[in-house]
């Protein structure tokens, strides 16, 4: 019987050879190099035989398993390596000459050795294992510190946060590069929010299609990560920018929406070669991370709009009330104060121009209260009701006009071309038009007159409304008919509840036509309504 030192001595090479072969074979070789695959069985066997230390070992061995956690092994596939060993040292134990065999105890100390050998490789993967987990649980961590400190900075530029971010996935990733594209629905196509490292500057403004012959177009449609060995040999469309950056491999993810796609994330290094396991499986968590901090960015800048937007509404509202009240009191005042003073009279004087006052107070407040009525019917979605009947617009702008004079003078002049009768509500172009001319003596030069024009076009008839005085800023003419929209101040510094441009626009509407606004300086400001001569097919 041979000792064991003296066996492993002599058959070492043919107990190597047999073990290359079988490993080769094995799941423990997939993905590695010859060199790769055979870099720490001779040191093992060499400390099995005395001819190396424990201690070179085991550093060897720690290298050994840095290498194949980084490539996605798992503990039993590391392990099945040393189990390889011993199944060839005990084959070839088995078919040595007798001289040369080891005894059994001598081989039981092989086994026990390369057992130790086994238990301490898997103690430190599980340490690596742990290691690794809280690297990636730390990297997790610093992307959602980054995520709450850009909610928290919501006037700092996203694409900021965003290449910090990515400047993290990038270290995560032991990476050269990375790049987000998110999806933009209305192009459809894929667009650059952020990228850090090479070529940073130039893949800053690719924009890309959704197609699969593309490396980003690829990555979005597939459920998987997706890796790119080499970026100057692929078929498919990579950037110049990329090509010429040093980058060789990507490795890149789709970021999900629900069931859309949101965008696609990569990463890119200068080494050559296929990812690992474990390298596909961090990207996927990085990937879901950065997801879902995109997604909370979104809802939370939808939440500050919408609280944003009730601020606004209650800021509305409180004005609206304190105008609402204030323009109501004032008729109803002069109206009671009226009243008060034929009480006292009784009936020694009669005084028909008291008796107007009062009248043309209270159809002030009916007016108001109608228009409120009215617009509040908009805004829940219903149509301004309408009675149609024969009219004829030039009578109801001399009526509004007529009215208007008792109190602001002979400032209106009316100009009518054409035939400017039709189908209409009289009532609500009435009040439409009052609301017109009431807005432009507000926001006219007392010394200019308010032009009110009327004018047959074809199957319409239009009717303006001009006022000279200082324009309306763009900013404030898009949602100048909108609700509580009163955005500019009058000359007087008065104030209006914001609803009049708003019943104008319901009755023009509801009447089938529409309305407009011009205003420009030197020139004055023009609201113009256009009617359909017959209103009613509008209310089928």
């Amino acid at each position: 019987m041979a000792s064991s030192t003296g066996f492993l001595d002599r058959h070492g090479d043919e107990i190597l050879k047999t073990w290359a072969s079988e490993a080769s074979r094995a799941a423990s070789a997939r993905g590695l190099s010859d060199v790769e695959l055979k870099n720490l069985m001779p040191v093992c066997l060499a400390a099995l035989t005395g001819g190396a230390d424990w201690k070179v070992l085991m550093r060897h061995i720690e290298s050994h398993l840095s290498d194949r956690i980084r490539w996605g092994f798992e503990v039993g596939e590391a392990v099945e390596e040393f189990a390889i060993l011993e199944r060839c040292i005990s084959s070839c134990a088995a078919m040595a000459p007798a001289d040369e065999r080891p005894s059994p105890d001598e081989l039981a100390r092989i086994f026990i050795a390369l057992q130790s050998i086994m238990v301490r490789t898997t103690d430190s993967f599980q340490v690596h294992m742990q290691l690794d987990e809280q690297q990636e649980k730390r990297f997790l961590r610093q992307l959602r510190t980054l995520a709450d400190q850009a909610l928290h900075a919501p006037g700092a530029p996203l694409g900021e946060h965003l290449k910090e971010m990515l400047a993290v996935i990038m270290e995560a990733m032991a990476a050269q590069c990375a790049a987000l594209f998110l999806y933009d629905p209305r192009s459809e196509l894929l667009v650059t929010q952020a990228a850090v490292g090479l070529a940073e500057d130039d893949l800053q403004e690719i924009m890309t299609s959704l197609d699969p012959a593309t490396v980003t177009g690829l990555m979005a449609a597939s459920a998987e990560p997706v890796a790119i060995d080499d970026v100057a040999t692929t078929e498919l469309v990579v950037s110049d920018a990329l090509r010429r950056s040093g980058i060789h491999s990507l490795l890149g993810v789709r970021l999900p929406q629900r069931d859309r796609i949101r965008g696609v994330m990569y990463v890119g290094t200068r080494v050559q070669g296929p990812f690992s396991t474990r390298e596909l499986r961090r990207i996927e968590a990085l990937g879901e991370g950065m997801t879902l901090h995109l997604e909370n960015g979104h809802l939370h800048a939808e939440l500050r709009l919408r609280i944003d937007e009730l601020e606004a509404e209650r800021a509305l509202r409180e004005r609206f009330t304190a105008i609402l009240a204030h323009d109501l009191r004032g008729p109803l005042a002069s109206a009671k104060m009226s009243a008060q003073i034929l009480v006292r009279l009784g009936d020694r004087a009669a005084r028909p121009d008291i008796v107007a006052r009062i009248d043309r107070n209270l159809e002030r407040v009916d007016l108001m209260i109608r228009d409120l009525l009215d617009v509040s019917r908009m805004e829940a979605g219903q149509r301004l009701p309408l009675n149609i009947a024969a009219c004829d617009l030039r009578e109801v702008a001399e009526d509004v006009v007529q009215d208007l004079e008792a109190q602001h003078g002979p400032r209106f002049v009316i100009e009518a071309e054409g035939d400017v009768r039709g189908m209409w509500s009289r009532d609500e172009l009435r009040r439409a038009l009052w609301n017109l001319i009431v807005n432009a003596l507000k926001y006219g030069r007392a010394d200019t007159q308010v032009a009110i024009r009327l004018a047959r076009r074809g199957d319409d008839v239009r009717v303006s409304v001009h006022n000279f005085g200082d324009p309306i800023p763009d900013e404030h003419r898009e949602h100048i008919f909108d609700v509580f929209s009163q955005r500019r101040r009058a000359p007087k510094a008065e104030e209006s509840w914001g609803l009049g441009l708003a019943f104008v626009r319901a009755c023009a509407e509801a009447h089938g036509g529409s309305v407009e606004v011009e205003s420009a300086a030197g020139v004055g400001t023009t609201f113009t309504v256009t009617l359909p001569l017959d209103a009613r097919p509008s209310q089928k």
